[in-house]
């Protein structure tokens, strides 16, 4: 929070007032009478107004940075996303092909599809997409746009409660009054309150947020890790991943985990990285179907394929969204995927 201070502006005000001394003039004319001699004024005694006393303003230590924002570029991926938006899609061997609608095509694997394309050609006032497979018309597709969300990456240590909010919410005060309006992802923490309110947290001097409406980090070592110092820890009730190394949390960010209790709790360790971007289908048994192209930065942490990557087909992090697998913005997959080793620990719990 900005604390902007407005100093005093010292002022004195000086009275100085000049006597006026009157002179007689004599006119040699003698028909005249000689004027009378001028008596001086009294000038009277300077004043000088008292210099006010300043007012002690009280003075704010600025909070010291806590965190900074991912670099930007770690969200730009190497290609162009679309949905199909028709479950009859065909995939061309060639432009001219999926022009003239020819018979040389196939359909896609499995439906809902999400396709990665690298060129967008337009012919005849249509456009033509050159996805990982081969063109498909624009028709059948939806252009998406991958989230900018990104988390954070802690610089000091930090021993309070900080998160997210969740949609548009407004704070109050302990009277239940308006205080300010916060937006989706905006960052804010916990402070030292003077009282408790069930069901909100305390995140100013008298202001309130509905805690449901915030996701948040607890800094604290959580027990699951034991002695491990360097390890993944996710939480599915907050929906949030934090990042330890050396025993000091230095990474967290939202999630979006599996619905219906697809992504199971338990100790795990990071089993395979793929190559930074892969094709996802369901896994063998799964009552899912879906196909999804140019999935960026993806790492197993079981061997029936659970794992981590970025999502480029939502902004639903903070919330359940996935098959299983834990979802992150593509700037938190590519930070993760750089900074896992394969066989650091995972920790996900029901908390």
């Amino acid at each position: 929070m900005k604390r902007v201070f407005f100093p005093f502006r010292k002022t004195i005000i000086f009275l100085t007032a000049f006597g006026l001394f009157l002179s007689g003039c004599q006119s040699p004319a003698p028909s005249i009478p000689p004027a009378p001699t001028g008596t001086a004024s009294p000038v009277p005694t300077e004043t000088v107004a008292p210099t006010p006393t300043n007012t002690v303003l009280p003075t704010f230590t600025p909070e010291a940075a806590w965190y900074q924002q991912l670099d930007p570029s770690l969200g730009v991926l190497r290609f162009h996303y679309a949905q199909v938006t028709n479950s009859k899609a065909r995939i061309y061997v060639s432009l001219d092909d999926a022009v003239a609608s020819t018979g040389n095509s196939g359909p896609l694997e499995n439906y809902p599809a999400y396709v990665a394309y690298t060129t967008r050609k337009t012919v005849d006032g249509h456009d033509y997409y050159l996805t990982n497979y081969g063109w498909m018309k624009g028709d059948d597709l939806q252009d998406l746009t991958p989230s900018s969300f990104t988390g954070l990456q802690i610089t000091r240590p930090v021993t309070f409660r900080f998160g997210w909010v969740l949609s548009e919410t407004q704070s109050v005060n302990s009277a239940g009054l308006p205080v300010q309006t916060y937006e989706r992802y905006q960052v804010v923490h916990e402070v030292p309150a003077g009282s408790t309110r069930d069901g909100f947290v305390a995140i100013g001097a008298d202001e309130w947020l509905p805690e449901k409406s915030v996701a948040l980090v607890d800094p604290v070592v959580p027990q699951e890790a034991g002695q491990v110092c360097r390890f993944i820890y996710v939480s599915l009730a907050h929906q949030t991943l934090s990042v330890y190394e050396g025993c000091k949390l230095v990474f967290a960010t939202l999630i979006s985990s599996g619905k219906n209790s697809y992504t199971f709790e338990g100790r795990f360790a990071i089993l395979y990285k793929d190559q930074p971007y892969s094709v996802i289908t369901p896994p063998a048994g799964s009552p899912n179907d879906y196909y999804i192209e140019g999935v960026p930065y993806f790492m197993s942490y079981t061997s029936t394929s659970f794992g981590f990557h970025g999502a480029y087909w939502h902004d639903s992090f903070g919330s359940p969204a996935s098959h299983g697998c834990i979802n992150l913005a593509p700037a938190d997959a590519h930070w993760l995927y750089d900074w896992a080793y394969l066989g650091d620990y995972v920790f996900i719990s029901q908390n």
